[in-house]
């Protein structure tokens, strides 16, 4: 019974992880990322370098840590912040923390697929997430979405902590997500960005340790050989529905 009880445990903190919904599992996982993530997410802004006049996007921005301090940087130049996630839930919470911002028309929420990204071509020039590809259904189509809406001269940063992640994948909360950062690095290489690379920071008021990974569009060719590449080991099947909902009120 207890063994039951565990597994059992175990699948819906994993779901949530994935997808948090409203209930108990749905306000853990909140708690987890505001928690866990948050000194992540503020790093991943530090690091983006984003200017008041640039246009930002965050893919599965969770609670808006990131989102509100992107909006900081940003209120009172031309930029706005964009964000996309699939979890109504999250929706709901960002959307509170971020209600200055959303009523300015400085923030735009979409309940969108990281593979259908409802922005323009070359419209942002800064793109951050944190712990957030694992869980992209179709890393490819994700990375070219990603590339699509990123202006020449743009730059992505992405967040994560591997001892962390280690351990919650050795207690059986990653069944749905697959993080190995070789791969993801790999898939940027190949869909056309430059520049690719990890370091190794540790946050200045905490002084957990974080890994950073870079990348840059430099330019875009008419037609790149990239595009054409197909990752092998790319084993994700984009199979959720589009979103294309802006959430404001």
């Amino acid at each position: 019974m207890a063994q039951r009880m565990r597994l059992w445990f175990t699948e819906q903190v994993a779901r949530n992880l994935k997808f948090p919904e409203r209930g108990l599992f749905g306000w853990l996982s909140y708690t987890f990322f505001v928690k866990y993530n948050s000194y992540m997410e503020l790093n991943a802004v530090r690091l983006s370098n984003i200017k008041p006049d640039h246009n930002v996007l965050e893919i599965g921005f969770g609670p808006g840590v990131g989102l509100e301090a992107a909006y900081n940087i940003v209120k009172n130049g031309k930029g706005k912040v964009f964000g996309v996630d699939y979890s109504l839930f999250m929706m709901e919470t960002a959307r509170k923390r971020a209600k200055k911002g959303v009523n300015e028309n400085k923030i735009m929420l979409y309940h969108a697929n990281v593979s259908q990204i409802p922005l323009n071509t070359d419209s942002v020039q800064r793109v951050f997430h944190t712990n957030s590809y694992y869980y992209w259904p179709n890393l490819r189509l994700a990375v070219r979405e990603i590339y699509r809406v990123m202006q020449p001269g743009a730059i992505m940063v992405t967040t994560l902590n591997m001892n962390s992640l280690k351990t919650v994948q050795n207690l059986g909360f990653l069944k749905y997500g697959h993080p190995d950062p070789v791969k993801y690095m790999r898939c940027l290489e190949n869909y056309g960005f430059e520049n690719v690379r990890m370091e190794y920071h540790k946050d200045q008021l905490t002084g957990r340790q974080f890994q950073t990974i870079f990348c840059e569009v430099i330019e875009k060719p008419a037609h790149g050989k990239s595009m054409d590449i197909d990752d092998d080991e790319d084993d994700g099947v984009d199979t959720e529905p589009p979103l294309v909902h802006n959430v404001k009120d």
